[in-house]
């Protein structure tokens, strides 16, 4: 009850509107906050489009040097996803320079060779540096292989040998991946994404808010009010904390509307979140952006100035988000439930299972939320004593 009448007093009730008139009329972090809002479904959707342009069926090209002697080679070369075109004479890295995607000539003599059994040359130019360039050269390597397992049959069988003998057994590639699981990496990018809004979001005003309050010798004569140091950065936070939060819901407002326009079918996912996942995901987001706000506050009043404020958080906060895509990229696997405790994890992966429709426990997001929470207030706590300290209000 004590705490309660504390945050709704008069002075308490002044300060809190103070910071968030500060922070809301501050036209570059707004303006920062909304870019990278506005920007996010754009870069979803880009993702969404190159994943499919990849998974697609790609037409390479492919120059056959040489071939008018051999048709054969020219006919199994025309099967498949293969644009050929057949060339009496030219440079295969010329070529490679010209959109092709792989340049197959054909030895001199190929075919004196082939008919008195020499095993006669066929030469593969790739561009390494391409990588459609090796896709093609696979394609090239296992049509070639087959017909060249088709001749080595043939001339078994003319001699009586049986064919099982040089094949004791087949081996059979089966790709059981769908469209959706070659896809997951889109959707785990957007949880990332999504917290780093709150960073993003937060970093013009948290700075300001504090080592520029500072410089303006504005954050001294705010100590000298009828308010608690504690009740000061509690103001702060609630203020650069709800632009960011803001910009998160607004990236995720857009990316909802954006959903229904993208090719998921074609992706192989039926549905995307529901309204419930996005507003579960939305209250998720609070106390991580209390909690990210409060950071960047801190780190900021213990710069030497506000230059430095801005280089050190400019660079701090990519720090999260990195760890968060190196585990995500590790593929570690989180066992039992206890990492919905931790920040920043807990978050990424809830969102992964909220976005593609799927449900979570309600208690554990509600204790993660709580585990945020906890952090905050000693954050609070800690940046309360650091602001009576008179060394961190003479820095400069």
């Amino acid at each position: 009850m004590n705490f309660t009448r504390r945050m709704f007093t008069a002075p308490m009730r002044a300060l809190i509107r103070k910071e968030l008139l500060e922070v809301w009329r501050d036209r570059r972090a707004l303006g920062l906050a909304l870019a990278f809002a506005i920007l996010f479904p754009g870069l979803i959707a880009a993702m969404i489009m190159f994943a499919l342009k990849s998974q697609g069926e790609k037409t390479f090209r492919v120059a056959l040097i040489g071939g008018e002697n051999v048709p054969v080679l020219e006919q199994q070369l025309s099967k498949g996803s293969f644009q050929l075109d057949s060339l009496s004479e030219s440079d295969p890295a010329s070529l490679l320079n010209n959109n092709y995607d792989a340049v197959v000539k054909i030895a001199d003599g190929f075919a004196d060779d082939y008919r008195n059994f020499r095993s006669p040359k066929v030469y593969l130019y790739v561009d390494g540096s391409n990588r459609f360039s090796g896709r093609g050269a696979t394609h090239v390597q296992k049509n070639l292989g087959e017909l060249q397992q088709l001749i080595v049959q043939q001339r078994l069988v003319a001699r009586g040998v049986a064919v099982q003998l040089m094949a004791p057994w087949q081996v059979q590639v089966r790709d059981v991946s769908t469209p959706s699981s070659r896809s997951t990496w889109i959707f785990s990018s957007i949880p990332m994404l999504l917290i780093m809004t709150l960073f993003v979001g937060c970093l013009s005003s948290s700075i300001d808010t504090s080592a520029g309050e500072r410089e303006r010798m504005s954050l001294e004569v705010l100590l000298q009010q009828p308010v608690e140091a504690w009740q000061i950065v509690l103001g702060k936070v609630i203020a650069v904390s709800s632009i960011s939060w803001f910009a998160s819901i607004l990236a995720l407002t857009s990316l909802m509307v954006v959903f229904p326009f993208l090719p998921l079918a074609e992706m192989g996912i039926k549905h995307a979140t529901t309204v419930w996942g996005a507003v579960t995901i939305a209250l998720a987001l609070l106390p991580l952006a209390l909690l990210i706000a409060v950071l960047q506050i801190l780190l900021a009043l213990r710069s030497q100035s506000f230059k430095d404020a801005q280089t050190q958080l400019s660079i701090l906060q990519f720090l999260p988000v990195t760890l968060l895509f190196i585990l995500d990229m590790s593929a570690i696997e989180l066992k039992g439930p206890l990492w919905q405790l931790v920040p920043l994890v807990a978050q990424q992966q809830w969102f992964k299972v909220l976005l593609v429709g799927d449900s979570i426990s309600v208690a554990w997001v509600i204790a993660g939320s709580l585990v945020s929470l906890l952090l905050v207030v000693g954050c609070i706590l800690g940046g309360a004593r650091a602001l009576q300290r008179e060394s961190l209000l003479g820095a400069t």
